[in-house]
């Protein structure tokens, strides 16, 4: 307690409050955390008492967030993003990190196993974020990561534009590219080759992060000679990377990709299917700073990117 008879709150009963909201389970918030359910059951316990008020409401099911505690949320993820870019600040001073943000996507994580054991003997240390368009041009605007690989329609590129005179990045298109259809075996369509645009309608989608830049909002525009797409089925919301590939795994429901593909994704039973006549209406390309020159680990990062898309489109 301070001098003026007020608690300090420490970022780690933030981190415990946040990944117990996040979750809904003491357990499952002591998994992510790498401790024990008594001490984040003490740690919530003692920010509740230190704030006076309660910020869950504890039941047979798990944890529920309340009203004070919804309150509490929004700040609380605002001090632990900016206590990461404090931290990668520093470590960017020392010239030992690399980092890349991105969407949740295979291809893109392969790359970084890729640059690892490229400059592993080099000191560096290596890091991936996923997150929104806005996250990730955040993210190096504010110089926790050096690039960040986005995709969007080609119609939202004004908007981006301006968005990126503001953050003082410069964005570089790489390609352009239509849209794929990631299905498990569950599925009754897996053993097709292709679909035709108008059978979208006809799916269950899983509907990631909120992002105004997401292709599936905006393919609703998108017309195929006489067919006008309307909006998809969204039948499951999710940030997680697990939940997707479990649902596409176990489930019928489908994901939505670019159509950039890699084959890891045959052993596990999941499948990518074209689009027929889809035309290519997104960009895909990367974000850094203004007139700042890449380091040697970037240069490295997006030349693999190239020579992927390269060999892609030479497969097609």
């Amino acid at each position: 307690m301070d001098k003026k008879g007020e608690q300090l709150l420490e970022i780690k009963q933030l981190e415990y409050f946040v990944a117990t909201a996040d979750h809904g389970s003491l357990n499952k918030a002591a998994e992510q955390l790498y401790t024990s359910q008594p001490n984040v059951s003490k740690v919530i316990a003692n920010l509740e008492k230190e704030l006076g008020v309660s910020l869950f409401e504890r039941n047979s099911r798990g944890m529920k967030i309340t009203e004070q505690g919804n309150l509490l949320y929004g700040y609380a993820r605002s001090i632990l993003k900016n206590s990461n870019m404090i931290r990668a600040l520093v470590q960017k001073r020392t010239g030992s990190s690399f980092c890349v943000s991105g969407y949740q996507s295979s291809m893109l994580t392969r790359l970084m196993a890729d640059i690892y054991k490229n400059y592993k003997d080099k000191g560096i240390k290596f890091g991936y974020r996923e997150g929104t368009v806005e996250e990730i041009t955040d993210d190096v605007s504010e110089h926790v990561s050096e690039i960040g690989i986005v995709y969007l329609a080609h119609s939202q590129l004004p908007c981006f534009r301006h968005i990126m005179w503001h953050k003082k990045l410069e964005y570089h298109p790489l390609a352009d590219l239509g849209i794929c259809i990631y299905m498990g075996r569950n599925h009754p369509w897996y053993h097709r080759d292709y679909l035709e645009f108008d059978e979208l309608k006809k799916l269950k989608f899983i509907e990631g992060t909120e992002d105004f830049f997401a292709m599936e909002h905006h393919i609703e525009r998108i017309s195929v000679g006489a067919v006008q797409m309307e909006n998809l089925n969204n039948a499951v919301c999710t940030n997680s990377d697990y939940m997707i590939n479990n649902m596409l795994k176990h489930t019928d429901v489908c994901c939505m990709g670019v159509d950039f593909v890699l084959k890891d994704y045959e052993i596990h039973e999941i499948k990518a299917l074209k689009v027929k006549n889809c035309e290519k209406f997104l960009t895909f390309g990367y974000v850094k700073q203004k007139k700042k020159d890449m380091s040697p680990e970037a240069l490295f990062y997006i030349s693999k990117l190239k020579s992927k898309l390269e060999g892609y489109n030479e497969s097609l």
